[in-house]
């Protein structure tokens, strides 16, 4: 801060000085003009009085605005560089200094390229030159090293001014976008992988044979639409499933679950070819020849195996009836032996030629599997022992579009069931409290870190209901709660005149009021949220669940404040 004794001091020796250089002049004044004289001069002195504490007052403010400007360019969230038309570096805030690693002290007057690459240095000079000339410098990305600590990848924005001498400079904004571009190159290998698996599936889907991959433990982890079909059961009904305890026929379930034939038939995977029986989902037994390829990592350890079946029940039927024909009927037997043989031969060769398909396709499909199962089992490896913790992402990730293409493929069967009249309801006993509990524990694997269902319920907890519907219900009406707000979602449960009341209320971004009468359509999707995953069948599924049980659905909703969704169902 100016001294401002010093100040006067200054402009009295300057004044006294040039009063010595006038010329001396005799006045004749009398005491008349002396006290005017006096009096012009008393005011003059006042009006500089009053200019010098206006020139002090704005000097202050010009202080306060340079040191405004100082702790903004220095405190700024992204770094700022000052260069001439030489890339020299002319000033810089410290942002910008924590980002390379230099001292400020250190890094002024100093040439900018001298931090990144020869590469990089090349690209900045052809950058820095085309701006000089058109006075325009378009973003563009650097590789900018980091003292004693790697590099960094700066995002540069800039504009070409000139400074109090006419000189023209650059000035350039520095963005440190590392984080942000490995992310990108993440979620690319994210979707590759999650592409190169649904192809995978499309192709098994078209196969004629069923195709089963198990892991380590004989769990499914992906079974084709051949073996759903043939089976009877839904894809995620087996998924998860333990193979040889889940289709094992009933009557050998308990001998096989003590004994050592148990094991020696989880065993039977590491054979080439075995047979089987395996149990509908109506109770039929169907037996089947299996074609199994082991899948190892790069490391050579086992992370599962591939089957190849196919159903020969027929077949072997007909091997009996020919067995037996040919025991009771010895001589129709002799006069159609010709005709016999020849159909046997033409057999074996279908035989043959699907054997020799499914060693084709066992050996086309192994390599791809093994590409995604051992790298997601190398992935989390490596982040239990600490090494790329950021691939930890990449895990949750692909779980989390598992989840979501499971939860699709839930949708769509539970739309497909709905159409053709096929659900049927189930009224049992459930203690309400527990069902919330569970449902609430599930839903922790979609929701953010921190985020939480609050749960409060009144009147009696055990009542009779249809569990699968109306956890499909709840657990549609949390994981819309979740995925749309940032917040913790409320839920209470009431039990009282007949009636189950569930609320959920989450404070998100709320649904567009032009679009809230469409919201039970199926594939609807309000515009705030087409850019999040989602069907648009979830609700419309819900009210059809709705109506066969007799209850209703209501809701409010406000557009960024949240919505409240209110469900009624009678418990006779």
């Amino acid at each position: 801060m100016v001294n401002e004794n010093d100040i006067k001091k200054k402009l009295r020796s300057k004044a006294e000085a040039k009063v010595k250089q006038m010329p001396d002049t005799k006045l004749d004044l009398t005491m008349e003009k002396a006290r005017t004289l006096m009096h012009e001069l008393e005011v003059h002195q006042v009006e500089l009085e009053m200019q010098n504490q206006e020139l002090r007052e704005a000097l202050h403010l010009l202080e306060d605005a340079r040191d405004q400007y100082t702790d903004l360019f220095d405190f700024a969230p992204v770094g700022y560089l000052v260069l001439d038309d030489k890339g020299v570096i002319q000033n810089i805030n410290i942002t910008a200094c924590t980002m390379m690693g230099v001292d400020r002290l250190l890094i002024k007057d100093k040439p900018f390229s001298a931090y990144m690459s020869r590469i990089e240095s090349s690209t900045l000079f052809l950058k820095l030159r085309e701006a000089f000339q058109s006075e325009i410098l378009k973003p563009f990305e650097l590789q900018i090293k980091r003292n004693g600590n790697g590099k960094f990848t700066a995002l540069i924005h800039g504009t070409v001014t000139e400074n109090g001498q006419g000189k023209s400079i650059c000035r350039l904004s520095m963005q440190d976008i590392t984080e942000i571009r490995e992310a990108e190159a993440i979620q690319q290998k994210h979707e590759d992988l999650q592409n190169e698996k649904e192809n995978i599936e499309r192709y098994l889907n078209l196969a004629p044979v069923i195709f089963l991959l198990l892991d380590n433990e004989y769990r499914v982890q992906l079974i084709n639409q051949k073996g759903c079909d043939l089976l009877g059961y839904e894809k995620h009904v087996l998924q998860g499933e333990k193979w040889f305890e889940y289709v094992m026929p009933a009557k050998n379930q308990a001998e096989n679950a003590e004994s050592p034939l148990y094991f020696r038939h989880k065993k039977l995977l590491s054979l080439p070819y075995f047979e089987s029986e395996v149990r509908s989902e109506n109770g039929e037994l169907r037996l089947i020849g299996w074609t199994n390829t082991t899948l190892k990592d790069k490391f050579g350890q086992t992370i599962g195996t591939l089957s190849a079946g196919e159903d020969i029940t027929e077949r072997k039927k007909l091997e009996v009836i020919k067995e037996k024909y040919t025991a009771t009927l010895e001589e129709t037997v002799k006069e159609r032996t010709k005709e016999l043989s020849e159909a046997l031969e033409a057999e074996k060769k279908i035989n043959e030629l699907k054997s020799a398909f499914i060693t084709i396709a066992s050996h086309e499909l192994r390599t791809p599997i093994t590409i995604i199962w051992s790298s997601i089992i190398l992935i989390e490896k490596y982040t239990e022992k600490g090494e790329y913790q950021k691939q930890a992402r990449l895990i949750d990730r692909i779980k989390s579009a598992s989840k979501h293409f499971t939860s699709i493929l839930d949708d769509f069967l539970s739309l497909d069931k709905l159409e053709r009249g096929d659900l049927r309801i189930n009224r049992e006993n459930l203690n309400l409290e527990e069902f919330v509990l569970d449902l609430i524990n599930d839903m922790k694997g979609i929701s953010d870190s921190g985020q939480q269902i609050i749960h409060t319920h009144n009147g009696k907890t055990n009542i009779v209901q249809d569990r699968k519907m109306l956890r499909h219900i709840v657990s549609n009406l949390l994981s819309n709660a979740i995925k749309y707000s940032d917040t913790d979602i409320e839920m209470h449960t009431s039990v009282t005149k007949g009636k189950l009341i569930i609320e959920v209320k989450d404070n998100g971004i709320g649904i567009p009021k032009e679009g809230q009468q469409y919201l039970f359509q199926r594939f609807f999707r309000a515009k705030n949220v087409e850019h999040l995953q989602g069907t648009g069948l979830g609700l419309s599924i819900v009210e059809r669940y709705l109506e066969l049980l007799g209850g209703t659905i209501e809701f409010t909703s406000t557009l960024g404040k949240g919505s409240t969704f209110i469900i009624m169902l009678p418990l006779d």
